[in-house]
């Protein structure tokens, strides 16, 4: 198959859609939404050629289920909703390799790590410190990059503990590091 210009989508194969299928309104439906999928599909997928195999999969996949579409004013959300899952597809297949912070721990002294004395040894030598109920959680978010709802079902918390955890393990670092703690709440100004 060859490329496309920028600014026009590939339609189908050679841009020939099949004698019998090229007046079904299904299949202008797909033609006329194509453009719009791609640039949703570009959008989150920040590549042309990501965004192009995730419109064609989405729209084999429209096309199989196309009797699943009882109302034709709903192809819109329809259609990008099936390119939003075939972007997310994409990613549950790849998945990170994690480690205890044992492990993390026992490589530190591998080549690549600072140097002892410096600024970001005595971070994280800080960090170390903390309590492993602060220090979890907030290795997750920064080190893991872990939403903060992935870090409540990982540690079998609510999403406010996890909150209030990593608030607490920043002043607890600040702390240890002689800065002073942000306080827990506002000060509330006297009311008359």
């Amino acid at each position: 198959m060859r490329n496309s210009e920028p600014g026009s989508p590939v339609s189908s194969i050679d841009g020939r859609v099949p004698a019998a299928d090229a007046g079904a309104p299904i299949t202008r439906l797909l033609e006329s939404m194509r453009p719009e999928l791609l640039r949703f599909a570009h959008w989150l997928a920040r590549d042309r050629a990501i965004a192009e195999d995730i419109v064609q999969e989405a729209l084999l996949r429209a096309w199989r289920s196309r009797d699943a579409l009882k109302d034709p004013g709903a192809a819109r959300p329809w259609l990008l909703t099936i390119v939003r899952r075939e972007h997310a597809r994409l990613y549950e297949r790849k998945r990170l390799e994690l480690v205890t912070l044992d492990e993390a721990l026992e490589t530190q002294a591998s080549p690549g790590f600072p140097e002892p004395g410096g600024e970001l040894f005595a971070l994280r030598h800080a960090i170390m410190r903390l309590p492993i109920q602060y220090r979890e959680p907030l290795i997750l978010q920064v080190v893991g990059g872990f939403s903060t709802e992935e870090i409540a079902r990982e540690l079998a918390l609510s999403t406010t503990a996890v909150l209030t955890r990593l608030f607490r393990a920043r002043n607890k670092l600040r702390v240890i590091c002689g800065l002073t703690a942000v306080p827990d709440a506002p000060a509330r100004e006297s009311l008359p």
